[in-house]
């Protein structure tokens, strides 16, 4: 379905053939057929024997839900840990563990992104229905709004950067405020790079 999404999202009008399936997915034609028409038959898509398939409705949002798990964890990978290793593939895997409470809260944490890191946009077709407790939940510095303000809990990056951060006052345990010109720390004010606040974990204040 992720796959079938991709076309979709290149050209929404298009029809998706057989050929184009095996290809991107490294598998034989029978193979993809086979996969086709199990998911025909769960009404996600529209299949025509040798002519090709188009997404329905239901296969465009359950596709768009899968999408959206892999970019939300490029996200957390690439902006909040600064993972340099192979995002993508890291990325299929987590999408895979993540249920629909997890997938909320990650989505909070990020401050409910419109793109990945690379700026595809994150498909957005119907709000997840799970309760959360936002209040209880940690955030992410770059997210928080103008007069709010939390305990710093965590700082994710290399010793070398942290080292530069803890000089100026982000030391975890240390009150950050966000403010219309910027970030105090302690009631000291700081200019700081958005890329940076998205690896600074807090514990909002309420």
């Amino acid at each position: 379905m992720e796959t079938l999404f991709e076309f979709w999202e290149n050209d929404n009008d298009a029809i998706i053939r057989t050929g184009q399936v095996a290809l991107s997915m490294n598998v034989s034609p029978a193979s993809a057929t086979e996969m086709i028409q199990r998911l025909a038959s769960k009404e996600l898509l529209d299949y025509q024997p040798y002519k090709g398939l188009r997404l329905t409705t239901k296969g465009i949002e359950k596709g768009g839900r899968i999408k959206k798990r892999h970019r939300l964890a490029e996200c957390l990978l690439i902006d909040v840990l600064g993972f340099t290793g192979d995002a993508h593939e890291a990325a299929c895997l987590l999408e895979h563990a993540l249920t629909d409470e997890l997938e909320e809260s990650l989505d909070i944490l990020l401050g409910r992104p419109t793109h990945d890191p690379t700026g595809r946009p994150i498909p957005r077709y119907a709000e997840l229905k799970v309760e959360l407790e936002p209040t209880k939940m940690l955030l992410l510095a770059h997210t928080m709004e103008v007069g709010q303000s939390g305990i710093l809990f965590s700082v994710a990056m290399l010793e070398d950067d942290r080292n530069l951060l803890e000089s100026m006052g982000f030391t975890p345990g240390n009150q950050i405020q966000r403010t219309i010109n910027g970030i105090e720390v302690d009631g000291i004010a700081h200019m700081v790079d958005d890329a940076l606040l998205k690896r600074l974990l807090i514990k909002p204040e309420h």
